[in-house]
């Protein structure tokens, strides 16, 4: 029974086993972490998974899976009209416009949350350190119960995280180590737990967007996630 639920020294044993009960339901319904303990979120479904339909659709692929996952079913969204919108969107060069980049993703992934009941604004975010990025998605999904974006094989493949494993809910604001995350991969593995020190989150070494957007690119690592 947790500490701060002690009974009244007059109440009446129904009072108490009403108290009880809609304790823990409270602690259920908030999940792992709700009395400060370990924290488990994970918000993949089987029938969100979305595997991208060819090599230039991950982002595509990764956009509709989220969207997905939010709405909590499948959504029926097509990959290339994803990737029609992204382009005209994104920092990529003409010259060599291929598949998307993070801005092309953040701008589609908040155009097409207008589909979930639940619109939502994404964003890119770079960090110097995989450490830092994790630790920023693990809080946006416990906070927002919307999955993160992920750049990987370095700027080349977009995979989603879904959820995590840490000491406390990152919700809280309060310290936590964050154990492992749950990874969607459109070209691979549909769901995968990986250690929070061994995710394929990598640098971004990407040079074929404009000089800006290189630049705030370029050796960092790279999310794109919800903000609110």
């Amino acid at each position: 029974m947790p500490a701060r639920l002690r009974r009244p020294a007059h109440a009446p044993r129904q009072l108490v086993a009403v108290l009880l009960a809609t304790a823990w339901m409270v602690a259920g319904a908030r999940g792992a972490g709700a009395w400060g303990g370990p924290a488990k979120t994970d918000l993949y479904f089987a029938a969100g998974y979305e595997r991208q339909v060819d090599s230039r659709t991950c982002t595509a692929a990764s956009t509709a899976m989220m969207m997905n996952f939010i709405a909590r079913r499948d959504l029926g969204l097509n990959q290339y009209s994803i990737l029609r919108f992204e382009q005209p969107r994104d920092a990529l060069q003409n010259s060599v416009q291929r598949g998307s980049d993070p801005l092309g993703w953040a701008r589609a992934a908040t155009y097409y949350s207008s589909h979930t009941g639940r619109p939502t604004t994404y964003a890119w975010e770079s960090y110097g350190s995989a450490r830092a990025a994790l630790r920023r998605a693990a809080v946006q999904i416990a906070m927002t119960h919307k999955p993160v974006g992920l750049l990987v094989k370095h700027g080349t493949h977009a995979m989603v995280m879904t959820g995590f494993e840490a000491s406390s809910d990152p919700a809280r604001r309060a310290p936590f180590a964050l154990y492992s995350v749950w990874i969607s991969d459109p070209y691979g593995a549909a769901h995968r737990s990986y250690s929070a020190s061994a995710t394929p989150l990598n640098t971004y070494l990407q040079t074929d967007a404009t000089a800006w957007y290189d630049a705030q690119w370029y050796g960092r690592y790279v999310i794109v996630v919800p903000q609110n």
